[in-house]
């Protein structure tokens, strides 16, 4: 009986190990709060993150962190929506989640991009198209229509 007592608080140990990991891994996506620098509105509500593959310099990850309640397929039907009118983008993959309304991070969306020509890519801009795009999914007034008047970000060959 010992020894089967033994042995689940192993398991129970490696499971809070693999959990205390995950957490770790999820903390470093989530702003702080006593960091010293005031963050905005927007900036509290969501976090939008874009970097390149290693690999790949035309594959791009858009990693969105939501800190609000929000409905995820409406943020990433939002972001979508987006995309679809920027020129030579393709959608690779879409993996999205929400977690307890008691943690601070409420939703994180990754979806894996391949940008057509990456010398005409900007960015700046595709950054900026992202957070609003963000912003009105995450936003009480945010109207689907309102995403389609987007400039391409793309520049034509």
């Amino acid at each position: 009986m010992l020894m089967n007592a033994a042995s689940y608080l192993k398991t129970l140990e490696a499971q809070v190990s693999e959990l205390e990991e995950k957490n770790t891994k999820m903390e470093r996506y989530v702003p702080r709060e006593d960091a010293g620098t005031t963050a905005t509105a927007a900036h509290r509500r969501a976090k939008v993150h874009i970097s390149r593959a290693a690999s790949d310099e035309q594959q791009v990850s858009l990693t969105v962190m939501v800190m609000v309640e929000c409905d995820i397929v409406d943020l990433v039907l939002h972001v979508l929506e987006r995309l679809r009118w920027m020129s030579g983008v393709s959608v690779l993959s879409v993996d999205a989640d929400t977690y307890s309304p008691q943690a601070l991070l409420k939703a994180l969306a990754n979806i894996k991009l391949h940008i057509m020509d990456g010398d005409c890519w900007n960015e700046a801009l595709f950054h900026e198209a992202m957070t609003k795009a963000v912003h009105d999914a995450t936003s009480s007034s945010s109207s689907p229509a309102s995403s389609a008047n987007v400039a391409p970000l793309v520049a034509a060959a």
